[in-house]
């Protein structure tokens, strides 16, 4: 009786072939390249988010406290295009903002923009001397009408350029500084409420080299 040789498994080996796509920042900072993801579909990296430096996009080094997070919004050839989802400041820089013998007062606010969006904001404010309680309701109170009557006029994009630019710190702290006189007041944090606290969940979709090859998908075939 002749004997039977097994079937020989013969592994065909597919990887998936990964390309750079660059990162395009949204209109509102000059569409700058911001970064690179290495990536086998480009449809990959939509939904996911990313945080640069403002320094970075802006060039000025006056903005080196401020980081701008941003999430993948579609795919076009080559680029990913963004759009901002937040804006914070640095702790560190929160933290050098407190002086001795003054008052610093956070606050919490959530309001809603042109367009219907859901942003949350957290402000710091900080006197130049100690004061009283009613003074700081007071602050608070009319922080966030002015905070409410401005935001709702601006739709999410506008709103997020004049953080940067500081077209919505500035007028506000001359004007509660009628209240009180204000050493600083400051816009912590402020990012839309559908996207969590972009502060605390975004990791960086950037990457300086290419990741290792994933591992083979191997497929069994009868010879």
């Amino acid at each position: 009786m002749a004997n039977v040789e097994p079937v020989k498994k013969v592994s065909r080996i597919k990887v998936k072939k990964k390309l750079w796509y660059k990162i395009i920042s949204p209109r509102i900072f000059g569409l700058k390249e911001m970064g690179e993801s290495y990536l086998a579909n480009p449809q990959e990296g939509v939904g996911r988010k990313m945080k640069i430096g403002l320094k970075d996009l802006t060039g000025n080094v006056k903005d080196q406290n401020v980081y701008v997070s941003f999430i993948v919004t579609g795919a076009n050839g080559g680029k990913l295009s963004t759009a901002v989802i937040g804006y914070h400041l640095t702790p560190a820089h929160v933290r050098r903002l407190v002086k001795k013998n003054v008052d610093r007062k956070d606050d919490y606010f959530t309001f809603t923009t042109k367009e219907g969006k859901e942003v949350v904001a957290k402000t710091l404010m900080i006197t130049i001397n100690k004061t009283k309680r009613s003074v700081r309701t007071e602050l608070s109170k009319q922080l966030k009408e002015g905070l409410a009557e401005e935001i709702s006029k601006l739709d999410a994009n506008t709103l997020f350029n004049n953080l940067v630019y500081h077209k919505i710190q500035l007028p506000l702290k001359k004007k509660l500084s009628k209240v009180y006189p204000l050493r600083d007041l400051a816009i912590r944090s402020l990012f839309l409420k559908d996207q969590k606290n972009s502060d605390d969940q975004t990791v960086d979709l950037t990457e300086q080299a290419p990741a290792a090859v994933e591992a083979p998908v191997v497929e069994n075939a009868s010879s």
